[in-house]
């Protein structure tokens, strides 16, 4: 059994080397057929021996492809596109397919990530990738079809959930170039076919990807006027229509739509999921529980029906959690927090979240280590303990977190981590020389390997305000001359721009993207009771462009426990600009329904 890989490219040279890395393990010979790279692609691909044929590109997805498959000379043929890689731990799987299997077809799991950090974030496609030589070509210029070579060929696809990688969906990757080349193209077969649903379905995806929701939600409703429920694309369809009217704000029409979804394809919990979501959003609390339940009931849809991962188990559980948390049934929602956890041990967000269940739970601040520490197998591993500390100082919970720091104060492993955990020990006591130079430390370290997260990027926001406490007590012993070269070192703008806002007073505008880390700096000001250099620093707030600051800024008073701040801010917020949200809804009903 020969197995040939295929593949058109131009200027990839991203990710080609990791896609052939992958099929290396696989396939016997490797045709590229390039349509005019300028970069380093060709470069790298010929590391693994390829056969490269050059091929002028006309606008023809369907044409280039078929180029390529005309020269492979195995028994199957694998497609994959440069921005793709098989999982390598299943590629054994595949062989063994492929030496039993009866079909002339393979149907693949593709994972198209949508998160840059993390490959725990994706949604899921079947693609048919793997195919026996001389049965099958390619149809359309742009999102183009497999179909049989000839009449006499039958199609018989096996459905596998052997994964591939898909890194085209980022947003550093899909970018206005794509676009550009793909729109032109879809729309030049509309013209030949205005009522063609499956290129009505790709033009709105090309203005989905593009945040553009209304021209997205256009065509997608074009597309449904002629849908054909047994056509692969159908489900995605719907699914994509729903999520369309939900960002616009729709979501009267979007529960609806996706109520015919599930009419159409009772299977597909991803629909239900999506639904529980909506509802979570409008705070209608029991018809969320109600979908996330019966997600979790169904099981795992057919591959071909599931757009998200684990909605049949882990995310379900997390939304439940959520739910329940904001109800503050505390014993659920913990419940709910370690059933995730059980699933997926490596999302250490979910003991962050415990934390806070086991913080409200208990009135004696000793059982939430406690309790935190039986989450682990073992309660001395550095790794657990750091994490233990860590969620203990989210807590504010600082003797409990400096008992558990003097386990690994001593440690050579994650010296940084340790550093980091010890500067902020420091800073809560307001010894904020030793702290600062602990911070920077870690900042000047050429040690990105990290355990907790943003170890570095913390450490400097943490220094910054060590610096103006210390100047605001006139204690200037953390010196500008220092930290001014760490901030200006700050590759992201709008980050950067934010430290100088509070060291300098700079009056830069900041768009809502800035929210986070300036409400985590003034909160850790506040924590540490600077209410003068607190007061000083909320001109910051100005720079916002936002009509919630005066909300935003009652939550950073409650969630520190200035309850009556809290209030008066959203009392503000009403009266003066007409502005409340959900958030600030939950506090007053929270803080009023206390007080009666």
């Amino acid at each position: 059994m020969k197995i040939s890989l295929c593949m058109i490219v131009k200027n990839e040279e991203k990710y080609i080397a990791q896609c052939l890395k992958s099929a290396a393990l696989l396939v016997d010979e490797i045709i590229i057929v390039d349509t005019g790279s300028t970069d380093n692609t060709l470069e790298i691909a010929s590391e693994f021996q390829p056969k490269i044929f050059r091929h002028p590109w006309e606008n023809d997805f369907g044409k280039a492809r078929n180029h390529s498959l005309a020269q492979a000379t195995g028994d199957w043929i694998l497609v994959l596109d440069a921005d793709e890689s098989l999982y390598m731990e299943d590629i054994q799987k595949l062989k063994d397919i492929l030496k039993q299997t009866k079909a002339n077809g393979v149907s693949l799991k593709f994972h198209n990530f949508i998160d840059e950090g993390s490959e725990e974030n994706y949604n899921t496609h079947m693609g048919v990738r793997i195919f026996k030589n001389h049965c099958f070509h390619y149809q359309g210029a742009i999102h183009e079809q497999l179909m049989p070579i000839n009449n006499t060929v039958a199609i018989n696809i096996e459905t596998t959930d052997v994964r591939v990688r898909h890194f085209g969906y980022l947003k550093s990757n899909s970018g206005k170039k794509k676009r550009e080349r793909n729109i032109p193209i879809i729309q030049k077969l509309l013209d030949e076919n205005p009522q063609d649903s499956f290129q009505l379905f790709n033009m709105g995806n090309e203005y989905m990807s593009d945040d553009d929701y209304n021209k997205a939600l256009l065509y997608f409703e074009k597309a449904y006027e002629n849908k054909d429920v047994t056509l692969a694309y159908c489900p995605h369809l719907i699914f994509r229509r729903a999520i369309c009217l939900h960002y616009l704000k729709r979501d009267e029409e979007s529960l609806a739509i996706l109520g015919e979804g599930v009419m159409l394809y009772p299977k597909c919990i991803d629909y239900e999921y999506l639904r529980g979501r909506i509802y979570k959003s409008h705070k209608q609390y029991s018809m969320a529980i109600a979908s996330f339940e019966k997600c979790i009931s169904i099981g795992a849809a057919p591959l071909n029906l599931t757009f998200f991962s684990d909605t049949e188990g882990f995310r379900s559980f997390v939304e439940l959690g959520q739910i329940y948390f904001l109800q503050d049934d505390f014993e659920k929602a913990l419940s709910y927090y370690l059933k995730a956890l059980g699933l997926k041990n490596n999302h250490y967000e979910l003991l962050y979240k415990c934390g806070e269940l086991f913080n409200k739970m208990h009135s004696d601040k000793n059982l939430v280590g406690a309790r935190l520490e039986k989450l682990f197998a073992d309660g001395y591993y550095i790794n657990n303990v750091l994490v233990i500390v860590d969620v203990l100082l989210k807590e504010r919970l600082y003797p409990q977190a400096a008992e558990y720091f003097k386990r690994i104060e001593d440690d050579k492993v994650y010296i940084e981590d340790i550093l980091y955990l010890k500067g902020r020990l420091l800073f809560y006591q307001k010894d904020y020389e030793n702290a600062f130079n602990g911070f920077v430390s870690v900042i000047e370290s050429e040690n990105d390997i990290h355990l907790l997260p943003e170890v570095k990027a913390r450490s400097l926001e943490y220094a910054v305000i060590c610096y103006l406490a210390s100047k605001q007590n006139g204690l200037l012993k953390c010196g500008l001359e220092r930290i001014s070269p760490l901030v200006e070192a700050v590759e992201d703008e709008e980050k950067k721009q934010v430290l100088l806002s509070f060291i300098e007073k700079t009056e830069v505008v900041f768009a809502e993207s800035a929210k986070p880390g300036i409400y985590r700096m003034l909160s850790e000001i506040l924590q540490i009771a600077e209410f003068e250099l607190f007061e000083q620093s909320l001109s910051i707030l100005n720079q916002i462009d936002s009509k919630e600051v005066l909300l935003d800024l009652a939550n950073i008073y409650y969630i520190n426990g200035y309850k009556e701040m809290a209030l008066k801010n959203i009392m503000r917020s009403i009266k003066e600009l007409d502005i409340i949200n959900a958030n600030a809804v939950q506090i007053l009903n929270k803080e009023f329904l206390l007080s009666e």
